[in-house]
């Protein structure tokens, strides 16, 4: 008789160990991949593992839902870290987050709150600037550790602050005048040093004293005095041909000035008197006068012409205004700077692209530029901003602007 082949559970439990390590491998080799650090929470004893996530302390804790809250304080293996900067944590690191408490403080019928991540009162006041002399009642003992809301109550004893150096120094007050509360603290002034109130006058109320440190000294101050250029006509060289002649020399003064300082701050300064050591010497240049007629083919034909210069031409249209010589402005007329237009009023040039022209107007824009202004009439209007070389038409006038622009 043949029987039935039956499985029994002692078969399978190999083939289930199995299956059981194999989940692990995978578990394990997954956990290890992946890049976590440790968060402590304030001062709790758990520590708690979270992914590194997002490019800033503030992103990754608010992905593992701890988002930080105003004034909340963050520290990454014990030193504090600005949540809002890159994220610098890595595998293993431990970041701690001490949450922000509101401390509502009465300090001598003066009340403030502050929202602090100290730890304790003793730090949330030091790091708030609240000072306290041995004399003065603290409501809760100074190591108090901050886990929730706090009212924190401050009496002052009879004290007096002095500001002096850059510090702050508490002094109990045992006399009448501002002069011998200093004199009492060790705080002395000397030469042009003053306090406020002044030393004669009785204790300020708010108890409060400041010491300026005064200094004077003189100083020498140099100024470099750029020298200027004159221009003389050379006949033997072509128009529009410059060179310098004789170089220039920057010139040198000289101010004495009495400079006062107040606790390291400069207040006044005052020029007691001032002298030119050296004069600047003026450079000599020289500018070509010498002009030759010349020729040359255009699209509009051959042209004469004994001036060509390079310049920026801009377009105008009508503006409801007569040109600067009084005329209606039509096509064909171009507006200089003014400096030109004393010379060149009415002289003829060619324009590469627009034509002969005439200067019969002046450009606010074109002074001190090489640049001139082409008008066109509404109607015909097309914007021009263009570099190109004019060729100013003979003849050649009486009157001739040689330095340009």
């Amino acid at each position: 008789m043949i029987y039935p082949y039956k499985r029994t559970s002692s078969s399978l439990k190999p083939a289930l160990a199995l299956l059981f390590l194999l989940f692990l491998l995978i578990s394990v080799s997954a956990c290890s991949s992946a890049q976590t650090v440790w968060l402590v929470l304030d001062d709790e004893p758990a520590r708690i593992q979270i992914p590194i996530e997002g490019e800033t302390l503030a992103e990754l804790l608010k992905v593992a839902g701890y988002p930080l809250g105003e004034n909340d304080r963050v520290m990454v293996n014990g030193v504090r870290a600005d949540p809002t900067q890159p994220l610098t944590a890595v595998d293993g690191d431990t970041i701690q987050v001490r949450r922000a408490y509101p401390l509502v403080i009465n300090d001598d019928g003066q009340q403030r709150t502050l929202l602090s991540s100290a730890r304790t009162i003793a730090q949330a006041l030091w790091e708030n600037n609240i000072s306290l002399s041995t004399n003065d009642y603290l409501s809760l003992p100074s190591d108090t550790v901050i886990d929730g809301a706090l009212n924190i109550e401050i009496r002052r004893s009879n004290l007096i602050t002095i500001l002096v150096d850059g510090k702050q120094i508490t002094s109990n007050a045992s006399v009448e005048t501002v002069g011998d509360a200093l004199a009492q603290a060790g705080v002395t002034l000397q030469n042009l040093d003053y306090s406020i109130p002044a030393e004669q006058d009785a204790l300020p109320e708010n108890g409060e004293i400041q010491v300026v440190r005064v200094a004077e000294e003189i100083i020498l101050l140099e100024e470099v005095l750029p020298y200027g250029t004159e221009y003389v006509a050379d006949d033997e060289m072509d128009l529009d041909q410059v060179k310098v002649a004789e170089a220039g020399q920057v010139g040198l003064s000289i101010a004495r000035i009495r400079v006062r300082t107040e606790n390291g701050e400069e207040v006044s300064r005052e020029t007691e008197e001032s002298w030119i050591a050296r004069a600047p010497v003026p450079q000599t240049t020289a500018y070509g006068t010498k002009i030759t007629i010349q020729t040359t083919s255009t699209a509009d034909g051959t042209i004469e012409y004994w001036r060509a210069v390079t310049v920026i031409a801009n377009s105008y249209h009508d503006t409801g205004y007569k040109t600067a010589s009084g005329k209606w402005p039509t096509y064909g007329m171009v507006a200089v700077s003014s400096s030109w237009f004393s010379d060149m009023q009415g002289t003829s040039m060619y324009v590469p692209g627009y034509g002969v022209a005439v200067v019969e107007d002046t450009c606010g824009a074109c002074s001190g530029n090489m640049m001139i202004d082409l008008f066109i009439p509404t109607d015909q209007y097309v914007g021009w901003h263009k570099t190109v070389t004019i060729y100013f038409l003979t003849p050649v006038p009486s009157s001739i602007k040689y330095v340009l622009p």
